[in-house]
């Protein structure tokens, strides 16, 4: 398999308007297929997740979602990667109010690390307010990179 950045500018969207969770699953699970990091059957497992384990889906008073597939769909993924849309305004998530979302495909091994990583880039509300707060693909980049 041929290596690929985990995060590429392609798949980062900024300034989106979006309504629901179901809107911020198609169009971050689109982004990752587009980039060739998944076969789109891996938005389904994305949104199984969120419907069985939805606590495990956001990062609870950070604004942020990280959406990512059950176990089993494992197999739609090509490449780890991320993918990432910026909301000014929010969107609704199991009642937190999200400004960030943050589509992770990884399988079982590589999960844990994207997390840390993730973890490292947004270690306070600041740094996630910071996402929030620009328009900017290259600043996003640059700040989870």
């Amino acid at each position: 398999m041929i290596s690929k950045p985990v995060l590429v500018k392609e798949a980062i969207l900024v300034d989106q308007e979006i309504q629901t969770i179901d809107e911020c699953l198609e169009i971050s699970g689109k982004l990752l297929i587009d980039n060739e990091y998944i076969e789109p059957e891996y938005i389904q497992s994305m949104k199984e997740k969120v419907e069985k384990h939805p606590y495990t889906t956001y990062l609870p008073g950070a604004g942020v979602a990280i959406p990512h597939g059950m176990s089993q769909g494992f197999k739609f993924i090509k490449h780890t990667g991320i993918s990432i849309l910026q909301i000014p305004r929010g969107v609704d998530w199991l009642g937190e109010k999200v400004y960030i979302v943050i589509a992770i495909a990884a399988n079982s091994e590589e999960h844990m690390n994207v997390l840390a990583s993730l973890g490292d880039a947004i270690e306070s509300e600041e740094d996630a307010k910071r996402l929030w707060e620009t328009n900017s693909v290259e600043k996003i980049y640059d700040i989870l990179n």
